[in-house]
């Protein structure tokens, strides 16, 4: 357990003691930086003045920014009511982020550019702070049909001339000349950088308001918006999707997610139309290939007719059941043609990793088939999305391939049923003719060219039907999404308090900055004790007097013991108070024997011996005050005394202690100078002779008094301290160093030194508790510790 070495022995609790030893603990003095605060008030005040006055301007060049946004509802749309054998929708991914990841594209942002040329010009009126954007508020805008690239960089100005015409212009500067032109209202003017016209607008005023503008290239605007669009669901499992753009200019930005909205639904409406275009491509493909065969039919048939003069039969019992089979017959031929060049279709698609044709389009009404193939284009969709490393990539791959076999496998199937019926109808076929056999020679072959004719024409209008179905379906396809809310501004400005945030926070920055330089250079480079505070904390020990700075008194007075001639002053009481203090400490009241050091030179340690030597002797007590600094021995000086011979002599035998002992008249105490300065101070000090000195003398007065060397710096007041009854530790505000004092106290306290108390010395009023204002103006203590040991401080 740790020594307290400033607690009497054998004495119960003292609640001084107890608060001193608290301090060492971690602990905030309000009262101590209040007024540490207080002694730099001009710099808060100058620092507030500075950022608020900043924040001010800040705040003046401001600009408002707001949210404008809509909402897109996706869900699919546009299969009620089409009829068995139309084209289904074409296969638009419906996961949200894709949909999001679409709206937000770049190709997406060009096209939604390029639909607004209104854009393409910026309008905006600059004053001292800030520039205020004036799209949709102009009283003119202007359209260019050429801007040359050399234009973009210039902000040109506009003023009114007249109702007829206005003045475009410009500053000249380094690079550029000054440019001038008067252009007519609503006619182009040609330039050799631009080809304009100036349109008024509804807001239009003959004497309306000079603004700025420039001409912004296409890139340029699509790098505005470009990154900008943020998108979201409304609520989680809905499909409404929440779109939003911030920026300074809502208008702007309303007409651009007009713009966007539109060419998304349009690029939808592309998207499900393109299984439509290409079922209809495919059936006139078709359609050109039966047509030379219909018409070659047709025409030989004719042909016939014309030759035999054989337009109609009019008796014949197979007739009508014969027309009937030749056209189940043609639409037979039609259904195993198209699935023969399917067959090849989707056998080239599966090849490429395409969409496949839906087969309901053609007419063939196989729900397994459909199914599919609508998984397989939905496979094939995800997969162009993702990449090989995927954790997805190989499952759906595997799944395409289960998929490809499959409607491999059911094409096949239905090629099968196709022909099952063909050869059905062949035998129906041959069954008519067999009856019809008995007719003349001519009307068979009448039969024979018409029943080719027929075959063909049949295929011809199935193809022509599936085409007209297929037409209506794509003109009755509509997006997949519909714009919920459109596209407005959401309120007012979104950094509304942006202003307020930037008052508070230039304000703690005005606070803050002189508080760290306070903090600085009161406690990080403030390396000297400046508060009685900062004694006890760092040392753990009472501090028992409190002494002001007298340096005016002592010229005034020419004294140096003011506590004799200032009987009543403060500074008097100071020492009083510490005088009941060393009583309490050394447990009595007289017999008391009390050494005064310090951490280093000049700390006052010799000015406080002498007046507590005074203050003693007020009491009409006997008082002996000893010089025992052997090294720089300073008592004499103080009082003006001039001895040769001292302690030193008498410690080596060289004169009696009635021969050292000075009582002067003045002062009304005894004194006993160093004397000769010896090569050998700390071994003089150590003889016995020193403790029979020091006993001695306190059997012979009341109080005795020692003067020591420094303890910081040499031994001497250890040897001292064990023949005393207190040890007092001067410690002077401004000057002895927080380090140093540390190390000097934790020293003794190793060193089992007790019975010590503080005395904070040279305190300007108010300063010594609540701060100081120099700190620096001392000479370093290493320097002073060195000087202690020159050679001109001992006698040759």
């Amino acid at each position: 357990m740790e020594q307290n070495i400033n607690r009497p022995a054998d004495f119960g609790t003292d609640p001084y003691f107890d608060e001193v030893q608290a301090k060492t603990k971690f602990t905030f003095d309000f009262v101590l930086w209040f007024y540490r605060i207080l002694k730099y008030w001009y710099l808060f005040a100058l620092s507030l003045a500075l950022f608020l006055g900043y924040a001010y301007i800040k705040n003046k060049s401001w600009t408002p920014l707001y949210q404008s946004g809509a909402v897109l509802m996706m869900e699919s749309r546009g299969n009620a009511g089409v009829a068995i054998g139309s084209v289904q929708l074409g296969t638009l991914v419906q996961n949200s982020i894709n949909q999001q990841m679409l709206l937000n594209s770049y190709d997406m942002v060009v096209r939604a550019v390029a639909k607004l040329p209104q854009m393409r010009v910026d309008y905006f009126k600059k004053s001292k702070f800030k520039v205020e954007n004036w799209y949709g508020v102009t009283p003119v805008t202007i359209e260019a049909k050429y801007v040359a690239p050399s234009a973009y960089s210039i902000v040109f100005e506009i003023e009114p001339i007249n109702s007829e015409k206005c003045r475009i212009f410009y500053e000249g500067s380094e690079t550029t000349q000054p440019f001038s032109m008067e252009v007519p209202y609503d006619q182009f003017v040609q330039e050799p950088r631009f080809y304009i016209k100036i349109t008024k607008s509804p807001r239009f005023a003959p004497n309306f308001e000079p603004f700025s503008f420039r001409f912004v290239s296409k890139e340029e605007l699509i790098g505005r918006y470009s990154g900008r669009i943020s998108s979201g669901l409304v609520r989680d499992g809905s499909t409404a999707l929440g779109i939003s753009i911030f920026g300074s200019s809502p208008a702007q930005d309303v007409d651009f997610l007009r713009a966007l909205l539109q060419e998304f639904e349009e690029y939808n409406l592309t998207l499900k139309n393109e299984a439509a275009d290409r079922t209809i491509a495919f059936i006139d493909k078709q359609m050109g290939i039966i047509a030379d065969s219909l018409q070659q039919s047709e025409i030989i048939f004719k042909d016939f007719q014309d030759e035999t003069g054989l337009y109609r039969i009019t008796k014949s019992d197979g007739r009508v059941e014969l027309e009937s089979v030749m056209k189940s017959i043609g639409e037979v031929k039609a259904q195993e043609d198209l699935i023969l060049r399917l067959t090849d279709e989707i056998s080239n698609s599966i090849l490429n990793k395409t969409e496949l044709i839906d087969p309901t389009a053609l007419g063939l009404n196989e729900p397994k088939l459909a199914r599919s193939i609508g998984e397989y284009n939905n496979l094939v969709n995800k997969l162009s999305s993702m990449g090989s490393a995927h954790p997805m990539y190989a499952k759906s791959e595997q799944s395409l391939t289960n998929l490809r076999i499959n409607i491999l496998e059911e094409l096949r199937a239905l090629q099968d049923r196709v022909q099952n019926k063909k050869e059905s109808l062949d035998n129906n076929t041959k069954e008519i003719e067999d009856k019809m056999a008995t007719l003349p020679a001519q009307e068979r072959e009448y039969i024979r060219y018409e029943k080719r004719y027929q075959v063909n024409d049949a295929y011809y209008t199935y193809l022509r039907q599936r085409r007209y179905e297929a037409t209506i379906q794509k003109a009755s396809n509509i997006p997949d999404n519909f714009i919920m809310e459109a596209p407005r501004q959401k309120g007012g400005p979104v950094n509304g308090d942006e202003k307020r945030k930037n008052y508070t926070f230039y304000f703690f920055i005005g606070l803050g900055l002189p508080l760290l330089f306070v903090i600085a250079k009161e406690e990080i480079f403030n390396l000297v004790i400046s508060t009685k505070e900062d004694c006890e904390r760092l040392s753990g020990l009472p501090v028992i007097g409190t002494i002001e700075n007298i340096s005016k008194k002592l010229s005034s007075s020419g004294s140096t013991t003011l506590v004799k001639n200032f009987p009543k002053s403060s500074f008097a009481e100071s020492f009083r108070n510490m005088r009941i203090r060393i009583e309490y400490i050394a447990q009595k009241e007289t017999g008391i024997s009390t050494l005064i050091t310090s951490a280093e030179p000049g700390d006052g340690k010799t000015f406080i011996a002498g007046n507590i030597a005074s203050v003693y002797q007020l009491t009409g007590k006997k008082v002996v005050l000893i010089d025992f600094d052997l090294r720089r021995p300073s008592v004499g000086k103080l009082l003006s005394i001039e001895s040769k011979k001292g302690v030193s002599n008498y410690l080596i035998g060289q004169v009696t202690l009635d021969e050292i002992t000075i009582t002067h008249p003045e002062y009304e105490f005894d004194v006993i100078t160093a004397g000769t300065l010896p090569p050998n101070p700390s071994e003089l000090i150590k003889t016995k002779k020193t403790k029979d000195l020091l006993d001695h003398l306190k059997s012979k007065y009341d109080y005795v008094i020692v003067d020591c060397s420094p303890i910081g710096l040499v031994s001497d007041a250890y040897i001292l301290s064990k023949y005393v009854d207190t040890t007092l530790f001067v410690v002077r505000r401004g000057k002895t160093n927080k380090a140093f004092f540390k190390s000097v106290v934790s020293q003794m306290r190793n060193d089992g030194l007790e019975h010590a108390a503080l005395v904070f010395n040279d305190v300007k009023g108010r300063e010594g508790y609540y701060g100081t204002s120099r700190y620096y103006g001392d000479k370093s203590y290493y320097l002073k510790r060195n000087s202690y040991y020159h050679d001109d401080y001992f006698e040759k």
